[in-house]
């Protein structure tokens, strides 16, 4: 009863916004008219964005099944807990990163590309202040936070996520970096430096899953991600140094 009147409710803004809004009509002058090159720039751009994610969520997966290997169920909740807390610590960057798609793009229409650098210096000195917050947290409060997230003493479980996530923040000033690069490259229409750098981060974590979890368990996994941050991000800052838009060529 609750999904039906959910979408009979979504159903009814629809019918209200196409009939007060002129504007959101389709008509047979909208297909006639396309640009085609903003038509290819826009389904490369979120081709592009598409793909990326689905390499991020296909590394993720592959370092699941190798937590799920070594057979400890503690390993497993503990695993759980700390990626649920590291999400939240990390939420700033995906919002900075969206934005700062949407910002290079406007000013790269507007050809103002010293506001692009200037916009990426900004956000990333931000970012790195969160990330700051976080390394303190991590070294305080995260042992309370996983008790109560996993709702249990096992004190396995809470120094395992403890341990993943006071190393892994030490690091999370190149994922920030990572995630504004990546989208503001999105921005000023470079979409294939991104997906290079989400490959690398595939691969490093499929390797990683394959190779060193049967050699050295759950620390495999702990540095799993800082390895794949050093390398994914090695492209972005090649590729935003040389971008003709931000060094004001085109």
């Amino acid at each position: 009863l609750v999904t039906g009147g959910a979408g009979f409710i979504g159903s009814n803004y629809i019918h209200y916004m196409f009939k007060k809004y002129e504007i959101l009509r389709l008509t047979k002058s909208d297909f006639t008219s396309l640009d085609g090159n903003l038509v290819r720039n826009m389904l490369g751009s979120g081709l592009s964005m598409g793909f990326m994610s689905s390499l991020i969520n296909i590394g993720s997966v592959a370092l699941q099944g190798a937590i799920n290997s070594l057979n400890n169920a503690n390993y497993i909740v503990a695993h759980t807990a700390a990626r649920k807390i590291s999400e939240f610590f990390m939420l700033p960057f995906t919002v900075f990163g969206t934005t700062m798609a949407t910002f290079c793009g406007q000013n790269m229409g507007a050809k103002k590309p010293d506001r692009i650098k200037k916009g990426i210096w900004q956000v990333t000195i931000v970012t790195w202040i969160w990330c700051a917050f976080m390394v303190l947290l991590s070294y305080t409060v995260v042992p309370y936070m996983v008790e109560k997230i996993t709702a249990t003493k096992q004190q396995q479980v809470i120094d395992t996520a403890t341990l993943y996530l006071r190393v892994d923040t030490l690091l999370y000033f190149i994922p920030a970096v990572i995630c504004i690069l990546r989208n503001a490259m999105q921005g000023i229409g470079d979409s294939v430096t991104p997906v290079v750098s989400s490959s690398f981060e595939l691969i490093c974590k499929v390797l990683v899953a394959t190779f060193l979890t049967p050699v050295l368990g759950y620390w495999a996994i702990i540095w799993a991600e800082p390895i794949a941050w050093v390398i994914m991000v090695i492209p972005l800052l090649i590729g935003i140094k040389k971008n003709p838009v931000i060094n004001g060529v085109e």
